[in-house]
């Protein structure tokens, strides 16, 4: 079995940048001593931890990853939004078919992409008009566009309620 010393290791994760990695044991499973350091600094945030077969048991690799955020630089989102990442499709998603309702239910003029996408926390406007082609696809919503002049009328198929129709 070959290992790191957590020395050697913990000098590692100090001068490694961003996405470089490091076999830090081979064999079965990790020494007691590494594997406790390891975990440590995973438990920290900094490093990224994988393993990978071999004919001779497994490697055990890890990553290093960005420096974590600290907690006092994280800004609090403002209350009444959705707090969702753009990496999970399916709860974005939602959450615009979700906007979109109450938007219906009080009698409001449908939002347009780029308020979308804030409201969401979305990229820009154009990952909002990609949820809103899903949804259409996927039969939750349909969408009538009246005028090049008016906006569009968004009707939510399972209660019927459709957004009102407003002018831009």
């Amino acid at each position: 079995m070959q290992m790191m010393k957590p020395d050697d290791f913990a000098a590692w994760v100090k001068r490694a940048a961003p996405g470089e990695d490091v076999v830090y044991s081979v064999g079965i499973r990790p020494a007691k001593a590494i594997g406790e350091a390891v975990r440590a600094l995973h438990d920290q945030g900094l490093v990224s931890l994988t393993s990978k077969r071999t004919d001779s048991g497994l490697r055990f690799i890890a990553q290093r990853r960005p420096d974590p955020r600290p907690a006092q630089e994280r800004k609090p989102m403002p209350r009444g939004r959705f707090t969702l990442g753009a990496s999970d499709g399916k709860m974005t998603t939602r959450a615009v078919l979700r906007i979109l309702s109450q938007a219906a239910g009080r009698d409001l003029p449908c939002p347009t992409n780029a308020e979308l996408a804030k409201r969401v926390g979305l990229k820009d406007a154009v990952a909002a008009s990609y949820r809103m082609r899903r949804l259409v696809a996927d039969g939750k919503i349909t969408v009538e566009e009246p005028s090049p002049t008016e906006r569009r009328v968004v009707t939510i198929v399972a209660t019927g309620k459709q957004t009102r129709r407003a002018s831009l």
